[in-house]
C-alpha cells in the first residue's frame, strides 16, 4: 500500500511538470510571433497603429531612408547642354549622390566633336548599399543602335526629370522634396467665393507645367524672365523682358527645370540645342505653364572664366541659335528690353545686327530705364539667295505652308523700291505704281504681307534718261550701291534686283503712248494690258511706304480694267 501511494505521488508530480512545460512553450511561442509580426509591420514607409491605437514613431534614420526612396522613385536628374572642354560634372554628380544615394542620373552628350571631345566618364568607388545609377548616353546617330536605344527618354524610368545645368552643389534633400511637392499639386477650386486650394495630382495624370528652380549665383541686376510670342505665319519671334515671374515663358539665367517625362516626350525635339531655349519654344507652342520656385540651388565651380573658353562657348552658342532660327523658320527677332542709353534699332542698310544669342544679360531688372526695341532680320542678304525662291502660278512655296512673305525679303524689296524711285525722280522718268502694288497702296499704304515683287510702269520714251537702264539693255549692270539692273529674257521689260545673287526686286514695265491709247512696249502677259491715255493725264499720287508715289487717276476704275478689285475707299490725291 505504501509503495502504491509513492508511485501515485511521483505520477502526479510528473504530470504537473509536463503541464507547466507545455504552458511555458505555448506562452513563449505566442510572445515570439507577436514580436516578429510587430517588427515586420514596422518596416513599411509609415508608422502603423498598434491594436491599442498607439502609433509607431520612426527614427530619423528611417525617415531619411524613406525620403530618399521617394525621391529616387520620382526623379531622374538629367545633365544636358554642358561643354566637355570645360565642365564640372564629376563634383556635381558626387554632390548629388552624397545627399541622395542611388538617385538615377543621366548625362546626355551631343555627338559633335566640339561638344563631346574630350570624352567624359564617371567612376565611383561603391560602398555597401550603393549601386551604379550614373549613366552616360550619346545623342549622336548610330546606325548600329535601335530606335529605342537612340531615344534618351527610354533611359528615364521615373515620372519626372530634373533637367540640371552643369556645376551644381546639393546641400540637402529638402529642396528636392519641396519641388516634388510643388509639381505634384495643382490649383483646386477656381470659384472667386471659395479660397484657393491645392489638390494632389493623380499618379497617372500628366503634369503640363514646368517648375523652374533658379541658382543662388544669378545676377539680380538683370531680368531673369521674358515673355515669348511666336508669330510663325510671319516668321517672327518676339521677346519682352519681364520682372513678373508669373509670366515667365523663357528663363534667361542659370536654372534647373522639373518636368513630367510624359510631357517631355510629347515634344518633337525634347533635347535640342540651344538648351533650354529650344525647349521653351516647344513648351510655348504646347501651351505649357511655368512656375518659378522661390528657393535656389547652390552654384558649383565657376565655369568659362578665361577669355579663350568664354569665346569658344559663345561661338558655339551663336551657331546653335542660328540653327534654331533656321529650324523654326524664324526670319525676324524682336527684342524689347530696358537698358541705359539704349536706342531702338531696325535692320536697314549697313546696320550691324545684334548677337542672335539670348544670354543672361538680356535686360536690366530696373524697369524705370528706357524701353528699347531691337529688330534683327535673318536671311536675304546681298550674298545669299532670296528666301522667296522660284514662284509658280504667282504662289511661292511658303503660301502652301500657310505663311506670308518672309520679313527679310519684304525689307529688301522696300529697299530696292526706294532705290528705283529715287533714280526715276532724279532723272525725270515719267512712271506710275501699277498692278497689285498699287492695290496694296490704296488699301493700306503699305506693302502687302504676301508681296514678292513690285511693278512700276514707265514711259518708254524716257528710257534713255536713266544710265542704269540704258546700260542694262545690252548686258546686266551693277550700280554703285550694288543693285543689279537686268533686261528680262522673257520680254522687253527691265528688272532691278537687290543683288545679282539675291533676286528680290522691282519690275520696270515700259509703255508707249500712242494717241489716246497706252500700249505695252515689248512685253506680254496679263500685265501688258492696253488702256486709255486719259488715266495718265493728269497723274495722281498715293501714299506708299511713307512716300508720295505717282499713280493713274481714277485708279479704282483703272485697276478694275485689269480685273484687280480694291477693298478700301479711294485715298488718292488729285
Amino acid at each position: 500500500m505504501k509503495i502504491f501511494r509513492l508511485r501515485l505521488v511521483k505520477l502526479l508530480l510528473f504530470g504537473f511538470i509536463i503541464a507547466n512545460l507545455v504552458f511555458f512553450y505555448y506562452t513563449w511561442n505566442t510572445l515570439l510571433w507577436r514580436r516578429i509580426s510587430s517588427a515586420l509591420s514596422g518596416e513599411g514607409g509609415e508608422a502603423k497603429p498598434k491594436s491599442d491605437g498607439i502609433r509607431v514613431k520612426l527614427s530619423p534614420k528611417d525617415k531619411a531612408r524613406n525620403a530618399n526612396k521617394h525621391i529616387r522613385k520620382s526623379i531622374t536628374i538629367v545633365f544636358y547642354g554642358h561643354y566637355n572642354f570645360e565642365q564640372d560634372l564629376r563634383p556635381s554628380i558626387e554632390s548629388i549622390l552624397e545627399v541622395v544615394p542611388n538617385i538615377p542620373i543621366l548625362v546626355l552628350q551631343e555627338g559633335a566633336a566640339e561638344y563631346a571631345y574630350p570624352p567624359d566618364s564617371f567612376e565611383r568607388n561603391l560602398t555597401s548599399g550603393e549601386e551604379q545609377t550614373v549613366h552616360f548616353m550619346s545623342l549622336a546617330f548610330d546606325v548600329r543602335r535601335t530606335r529605342e536605344q537612340l531615344n534618351p527618354l527610354a533611359a528615364i524610368h521615373t515620372k519626372y526629370a530634373l533637367l540640371m545645368p552643369d556645376s551644381v552643389r546639393l546641400s540637402s534633400k529638402n529642396l528636392l522634396q519641396k519641388i516634388l511637392r510643388e509639381i505634384n499639386t495643382k490649383s483646386g477650386s477656381r470659384e472667386p467665393s471659395k479660397p484657393q486650394q491645392r489638390v494632389t495630382v493623380a499618379p497617372e495624370e500628366p503634369v503640363r507645367r514646368l517648375v523652374l528652380v533658379p541658382f543662388a549665383g544669378n545676377q539680380k541686376s538683370f531680368s531673369s524672365c521674358a515673355k515669348l510670342n511666336l508669330d510663325l505665319p510671319n516668321w517672327t519671334m518676339e521677346l519682352d523682358a519681364r520682372n513678373d515671374s508669373t509670366h515667365c515663358d523663357l528663363f534667361l539665367q542659370k536654372h534647373a527645370i522639373l518636368i513630367d517625362v510624359a510631357t517631355l516626350g510629347s515634344m518633337p525635339l525634347p533635347f535640342a540645342l540651344p538648351f533650354p531655349e529650344m525647349l521653351y519654344v516647344q513648351a510655348k507652342i504646347a501651351n505649357l505653364t511655368t512656375t518659378v520656385f522661390p528657393q535656389s540651388f547652390l552654384e558649383g565651380r565657376r565655369l568659362f572664366a578665361s577669355f579663350h573658353t568664354k569665346q569658344r562657348r559663345m561661338d558655339l552658342r551663336r551657331r546653335q541659335f542660328r540653327e534654331m532660327y533656321k529650324k523654326l523658320q524664324i526670319k525676324r527677332l524682336i527684342r524689347r528690353t530696358h537698358r541705359v542709353g539704349g536706342k531702338s534699332t531696325a535692320r536697314e542698310g549697313n546696320w550691324q545686327p545684334h548677337s542672335p544669342v539670348l544670354d543672361a544679360q538680356f535686360s536690366s531688372s530696373n524697369f524705370s530705364l528706357p524701353l528699347v526695341t531691337d529688330i534683327d532680320l535673318f536671311g536675304c542678304e546681298r550674298t545669299t539667295k532670296s528666301c522667296i525662291g522660284t514662284v509658280y502660278n504667282n504662289r511661292p512655296f511658303y503660301h502652301y505652308l500657310g505663311k506670308h512673305t518672309p520679313p527679310c525679303c519684304l525689307d529688301k524689296l522696300k529697299t530696292t523700291f526706294n532705290h528705283v524711285l529715287e533714280e526715276f525722280e532724279n532723272v525725270g522718268i515719267r512712271y506710275w505704281l501699277d498692278n497689285y502694288a498699287l492695290k496694296s497702296a490704296i488699301e493700306t499704304n503699305q506693302l502687302s504681307p504676301d508681296a514678292f515683287d513690285i511693278d512700276i510702269s514707265f514711259n518708254v520714251q524716257d528710257l534713255e534718261r536713266s544710265n542704269a537702264m540704258k546700260k542694262s539693255q545690252s548686258k546686266p549692270h551693277v550700280d554703285g550701291e550694288g543693285f543689279y539692273w537686268i533686261k528680262a529674257t522673257d520680254g522687253h521689260y527691265f528688272r532691278v534686283q537687290f543683288s545679282k545673287v539675291n533676286q528680290v526686286g522691282v519690275n520696270l514695265l515700259p509703255y508707249e503712248i500712242s494717241g489716246n491709247e497706252v500700249r505695252a512696249s515689248g512685253f506680254f502677259g496679263w500685265k501688258a494690258s492696253t488702256f486709255a491715255s486719259d488715266y495718265l493725264h493728269p497723274m495722281s499720287t498715293v501714299l506708299f511706304l511713307g512716300k508720295s508715289v505717282m499713280c493713274p487717276n481714277n485708279v479704282l476704275e483703272f485697276l478694275e480694267g485689269k480685273n484687280i478689285k480694291v477693298k478700301s475707299d479711294d485715298p488718292i490725291e488729285d
